[in-house]
C-alpha cells in the first residue's frame, strides 16, 4: 500500500470523526483554531465541487457582465439584482451614513445580508444605519479588481454562521493577472451634475512559483444638487407631483398661544432672504440640498500567491480604500427658545437657561410690543449660517494571510489569519450651540430680534463644528479541511470541517458638546462595544443514488454575550436528466443583535409623523391638509418631532429558519431555473417607529411625550426583542442564445423575482401586519438584457422593472379614509413602476486596446413619486434614485 493512501486512510478517519463530535460538542481545542465563516465558495456549501449549480440557489455577475451593462461600481451592481428589495445609497443626505451604502436582499435587511471578498468577512461599518443596525458599506468596494460576484440567495447559519439570512454576497477577486492595464472612464448626465471620473490600473507579475497582482482604483464623483433636477420637479419644495409637498413654514415668525406678536411683510419676507408663500414667511429647502454628495475614492488590493512547496502554498492580501464624501442639506431651521409674555416683561428660556426684559415695547427689536400674554416661539431658518455640511472621510483596511494546500493528494485545506479596520471622521459646520444663539437673542439690554438677519460676526460667534470619530476592528482566525470521506456506491461522499474565531469591536464618539445636547438641530449616535465568538461546523454531502445527492450541515456558534446557538442544514439534489436539477434545502438561522443595539449610547434623532390623537381632538382628520390652519395641518398632516432611540443589553438573538425548493434545466442553447423560497425569523431586533407609535397611540402612548396643548414632540423607543417576520417568494431566471453563423450571436437572459408575502408582527399582542399592503414594498422586479456579439463588436441593451407598490403611509391614509366612512381610492395612494433602459456597446481595436461606451437610464425616467409620502423628496430613495439619463466613454489599454 502507499504511504499517500495510508496516510490518507488516517487522515479520513481522524477527520470525519472528529467532525461529527465537534459539531455536536463544544470543543475545547477550539481555541487554536478560530475564523469567520468566509472561506468559501458561495455555492451554499464548504464542500468544492465542480457544478456551480448546487442546493442553494446561486446568481453569478461577472465582471464582464456588469461593465456590458453599464455599471460603474459594485453597488450599482448589486442594486439591479431583482432580489435586492431595498438600497441605503448616498441620496440619504439627512441619515447618519450618508457616505455609505449597503442593500438589502428579499427583505432582511442590510444588516441580515452577509457580505464577503474572496470568502473572507469584512468589518462593519463604525457608524450604524440610521444609528442603529451595523451594516458592511458596499461603496469602498473595488471595481476593477473584481472577477465576479456571487450572490448566495439563501440564508445559511449552518453554513456561514450569523448575518447570513437574507443571502451571501462574495466578491470575488482577480488572482494571477499578468501585465499592465490601464482603464479611463468619463461619465456625465445630460441634465448636468453628478458627472463622474474613474481611472485604474492593473499591475501582476508571475514566476514559476507564484503572482503577485495590485489593482489601484480612483474615482471622483461631481456633486448633484436637487435644483440640477428641475426635470424632476425637485428643484423645489413644492413637488408639482406630490399634494403633500410644501415649503417649510420655518422661514422666520412668530407662532404661540397669544396674539399681536410681529409678523413679517411680503417685502420684509423676500428682503431676508427668505421666501414668501402667499400667507407666511417660508422657506425652500430643495434650493441648498444635495440630491447625491460630492466623493472621491481612492481603492487598492494586492492579491499574492507563493507555492512553497508541491503541496502548499502561501496567499495574502491586502487592501487599502480612503474615501471623502461632502454631503450639504439646507441651514438649521430652530424653534428652540420660548418667549413667554406676561404684562410688560418678556422672559425667554431654554433648559435652564432664561432672562427677562422688563420692557417689552423694545426687547428683542419690540417684536412683542403688541402680543398679548401667551408663550411664543420664533420659527426661523438660520440661513446665515449657511449650509448644514458633513464632511465624512473613511478608511478600509483589511489584511489577510494563510497557507493552503493538499493532504495526501485528496484534502484541500486552508488557514488564515485576517484583519479588518475601519475608520470614519465626520466633520459638520453650519451648526450652532445652544448657549451661543441663547446669548445673541438676550444680548446687551433688550437683546435681537430673531426676524432680523444675523451679521456675520454674530454667526460666527454663535457657530460650532461638531465631530464624530468612528472606528471598529475585527480580527480572526479560520481553518477548514475538505475531500473525500468514504466511499459508497454511487460514488464519493464528500465532507469539510472546520473552525473559526472572531473578536469584534467598535466605538464611535462625538465632541464634548453634542454628547451634552447642546447642538441645535443635530442628533448623533454614540457607544461602544466588543464581543467575541468561536464556531465549529461539519458538513457531508452523500450520493445517495447516481441522481441523487444529499448535503447535511452542522455549526456550533457561541458568543461571549448571547450564548450559543446549533444551526442544522439539510438539502437534497435530484438530478433525473443530465440537464435538470431538482433542489430543496431547508436551514435554521440565527443572527445576534447589532452590537449598537446592545451596547450604543441613545441615539438622537427627527422624524415626521401624524398626530392621531390630537388631530381627531381638534376635529380634524388624519391625513388631510388644512392650508388655513397651522396648527391643525401640521399635527394632521406632517408634524416634526425629536426620535431618541436606546439600546437594550438584554436582548436575545434571533432564531429560524430559510427554506428553498426549485428547478434549474441546463441545456445547449436554454437556461432556466425556478426556485420557491421562504424565510422567518422570531424574536426579530427592531423598534417601534415613530410614525406607528403616533398611529397607534394607545398602544405606544408610554413612548410619547406631549406638550401642555396635548401635541407629540417628541418618541422614544428602546430596542427590543419583537414577534417575528416572514418573507416568502419566487425567483426565475432564463436565458436563450441563438447562434446567428456569420451575422454572429445573440444572448437573452431574464430574471425575476415575486414577493409572494412578507409580513411581521411587532409584538404577540399586535395584529400581523402585511408588507405589500402597509406600502413601500415593490411586490416584483425583473430585469431582461439582451446581448449581440460579432467579431470584436458587441452591444447590450438591459431593461430593469421594477412593480408598482403601495405608498409608504398607504395604511394611514386608508384607515383615516375607513374611520371617516370615505371612500378610498388604492391607484391614487400608489408608487407608479418604472422600467430603465441601458445601453452599451464596445469594439476591441486591437487585442491590447478596448473602447466601450454607453447611456445609462436611456429614456431618462425619473424617480416615480409617493403621493402618500409627506417628506422630501416625496419618492423611495431605497428604490429609486434622481440621476437620470448618464453617458459614458471607456477605453481600456493592456501592456
Amino acid at each position: 500500500m502507499q504511504p499517500n493512501s495510508i496516510l490518507a486512510k488516517a487522515v479520513r478517519f481522524a477527520l470525519i470523526g472528529g467532525a461529527a463530535t465537534a459539531a455536536l460538542s463544544v470543543p475545547a481545542v477550539y481555541s487554536a483554531d478560530e475564523d469567520s465563516v468566509e472561506r468559501i465558495q458561495v455555492t451554499g456549501s464548504r464542500i468544492k465541487r465542480t457544478d456551480m449549480e448546487t442546493a442553494t440557489p446561486v446568481t453569478v455577475m461577472s465582471a464582464e457582465d456588469m461593465a456590458k451593462q453599464g455599471f460603474t461600481n459594485v453597488q450599482d451592481a448589486l442594486e439591479s439584482l431583482t432580489s435586492t428589495t431595498s438600497a441605503m445609497t448616498t441620496q440619504s443626505v439627512h441619515g447618519f451614513t450618508p457616505a455609505a451604502s449597503s442593500i438589502s436582499l428579499r427583505g432582511a435587511g442590510a444588516n441580515r445580508t452577509l457580505t464577503l471578498i474572496n470568502g473572507k468577512r469584512l468589518n462593519q461599518y463604525p457608524k450604524p444605519s440610521g444609528g442603529t443596525d451595523n451594516f458592511v458599506d458596499t461603496a469602498n468596494l473595488p471595481m476593477e479588481a473584481v472577477q465576479r460576484i456571487e450572490v448566495l440567495q439563501s440564508g445559511g447559519s449552518a453554513i456561514y454562521g450569523a448575518d447570513a439570512v437574507g443571502g451571501v454576497i462574495n466578491i470575488i477577486l482577480k488572482k494571477d493577472f499578468e501585465g499592465v492595464a490601464l482603464k479611463y472612464r468619463h461619465g456625465d448626465t445630460t441634465n448636468g451634475g453628478g458627472g463622474s471620473d474613474r481611472i485604474a490600473l492593473s499591475l501582476g507579475a508571475s514566476s514559476d512559483r507564484g503572482n503577485v497582482s495590485t489593482f489601484i482604483e480612483f474615482t471622483d464623483n461631481e456633486q448633484l444638487k436637487a435644483t440640477d433636477r428641475e426635470n424632476f420637479g425637485l428643484h423645489t419644495d413644492k413637488v408639482p407631483y406630490s399634494e403633500f409637498s410644501a415649503y417649510s413654514s420655518y422661514g422666520a415668525r412668530i407662532v404661540g398661544s397669544g396674539t399681536g406678536a410681529r409678523q413679517l411683510t411680503e417685502e420684509e419676507c423676500t428682503a431676508g432672504g427668505y421666501l414668501w408663500t402667499g400667507s407666511l414667511c417660508g422657506f425652500d429647502r430643495s434650493e441648498w440640498r444635495d440630491l447625491q454628495p460630492k466623493s472621491s475614492r481612492f481603492i487598492s488590493s494586492t492579491n499574492f500567491n507563493y507555492e512553497l512547496a508541491d503541496d502548499i502554498s502561501f496567499v495574502g492580501r491586502l487592501d487599502f480604500a480612503e474615501a471623502k464624501s461632502t454631503t450639504n442639506i439646507e441651514p438649521m431651521a430652530i424653534n428652540d427658545y420660548d418667549i413667554k409674555v406676561a404684562g410688560n416683561s418678556v422672559t425667554v428660556s431654554n433648559g435652564d437657561l432664561s432672562k427677562t426684559f422688563n420692557d417689552k415695547t423694545t426687547a428683542l427689536g419690540g417684536d412683542f410690543a403688541n402680543a398679548t400674554d401667551g408663550d411664543y416661539n420664533y420659527l426661523r431658518r438660520l440661513h446665515e449660517f449657511s449650509n448644514r455640511a458633513g464632511e465624512t472621510k473613511t478608511r478600509n483596511y483589511f489584511f489577510t494571510a494563510g497557507l493552503e494546500g493538499t493532504l495526501a493528494d485528496e484534502y484541500s485545506w486552508d488557514a488564515s489569519v485576517n484583519y479588518g479596520r475601519t475608520n470614519v471622521d465626520v466633520f459638520r459646520s453650519g451648526y450652532a450651540t445652544v448657549g451661543g444663539m441663547f446669548d445673541y437673542i438676550t444680548a446687551g439690554e433688550n437683546g435681537n430680534s430673531l426676524l432680523k438677519n444675523m451679521s456675520a460676526e454674530d454667526v460666527e460667534q454663535a457657530s460650532y463644528s461638531p465631530f464624530e470619530k468612528a472606528q471598529s476592528t475585527q480580527k480572526n482566525i479560520q481553518a477548514n479541511i475538505s475531500g473525500m470521506a468514504f466511499e459508497m456506491p454511487a460514488g464519493d461522499a464528500q465532507f469539510a470541517f472546520g473552525a473559526e474565531y472572531t473578536e469584534q469591536d467598535y466605538e464611535t464618539n462625538t465632541d464634548s458638546e453634542s454628547k451634552k445636547g447642546n447642538i441645535l438641530t443635530t442628533g448623533g449616535s454614540s457607544g461602544a462595544g466588543e464581543r467575541s465568538f468561536w464556531a465549529t461546523y461539519a458538513e457531508l454531502s452523500l450520493p445517495v443514488l447516481d441522481v441523487l445527492t444529499v448535503d447535511a450541515a452542522l455549526r456550533y456558534d457561541r458568543y461571549d454575550d448571547f450564548g450559543g446557538n446549533l444551526s442544522p442544514q439539510l438539502t437534497i439534489e435530484y438530478r433525473p436528466l443530465s440537464e435538470l436539477l431538482v433542489r430543496g434545502s431547508i436551514s435554521s438561522v440565527f443572527r445576534a443583535p447589532d452590537m449598537h443595539r446592545v451596547y450604543g449610547d441613545a441615539t438622537k434623532g427627527f422624524s415626521t409623523v401624524i398626530d392621531f390623537k390630537q388631530c381627531q381632538a381638534l376635529g380634524g382628520i388624519p391625513g388631510q391638509g388644512y392650508p388655513g390652519d397651522e396648527t391643525l395641518n401640521a399635527v394632521c398632516k406632517e408634524l416634526h418631532v425629536d426620535t431618541t432611540t436606546g439600546a437594550n443589553k438584554d436582548l436575545e438573538a434571533e432564531t429560524g429558519y430559510t427554506a428553498n425548493i426549485g428547478a434549474v434545466w441546463g441545456g445547449d442553447a436554454l437556461n432556466a431555473s425556478f426556485d420557491l423560497w421562504e424565510w422567518k425569523l422570531d424574536d426579530m431586533v427592531s423598534d417601534i417607529s415613530a410614525s406607528k407609535a403616533a398611529r397607534e397611540y394607545e398602544q405606544y402612548e408610554s413612548m410619547l411625550t406631549r406638550d401642555a396643548s396635548g401635541t407629540i414632540t417628541h418618541v422614544n423607543a428602546v430596542a427590543q426583542n419583537l414577534a417575528f417576520q416572514k418573507v416568502r417568494g419566487l425567483d426565475i431566471t432564463a436565458g436563450y442564445s441563438w447562434d446567428l453563423d456569420n451575422i454572429g450571436e445573440l444572448k437573452l437572459n431574464f430574471t425575476g423575482t415575486y414577493i409572494l408575502l412578507s409580513e411581521y408582527q411587532l409584538s404577540p399582542t399586535d395584529p400581523v401586519e402585511d408588507d405589500l399592503e402597509n406600502g413601500g414594498l415593490p411586490q416584483y422586479r425583473a430585469n431582461v438584457v439582451l446581448g449581440y456579439y460579432i467579431d470584436d463588436f458587441e452591444a447590450t441593451l438591459g431593461a430593469y422593472h421594477t412593480a408598482r407598490m403601495h405608498g409608504v403611509q398607504y395604511k394611514t391614509f386608508k384607515q383615516s379614509a375607513i374611520d371617516n366612512n370615505e371612500a378610498f381610492d388604492e391607484s391614487a395612494h400608489e408608487v407608479a413602476s418604472q422600467t430603465k433602459w441601458n445601453l452599451t456597446a464596445g469594439y476591441n481595436i486591437t487585442d491590447a486596446i478596448k473602447v466601450k461606451a454607453g447611456v445609462v437610464n436611456l429614456f431618462d425616467a425619473g424617480p416615480n413619486f409617493d403621493p402618500t409620502d409627506t417628506s422630501w423628496p416625496h419618492y423611495p430613495r431605497s428604490v429609486y434614485n434622481a440621476r437620470g439619463r448618464e453617458w459614458f466613454l471607456e477605453g481600456e489599454v493592456k501592456f
